[in-house]
């Protein structure tokens, strides 16, 4: 599954087994392993997680 963002595009391979944030940071792990997202502000990262907590069911 894909999350779009300012014209990118960030694939995500469910299940993801843990998330954790810094500032403007997303860390989660998924299916395929780590991986690590920054945005330009937190108000993105914070609607990064909530897309990823809520697709994760």
């Amino acid at each position: 599954m894909s999350y779009q963002f300012n014209g990118h595009e960030i694939t995500v391979n469910f299940p993801v087994n843990s998330i954790s944030s810094n500032k403007n940071s997303i860390a989660f792990t998924d299916s395929q392993g780590k991986n690590k997202t920054t945005f330009s502000k937190r108000i993105e990262a914070l609607n990064f997680m909530k897309w990823l907590i809520s697709s994760n069911k």
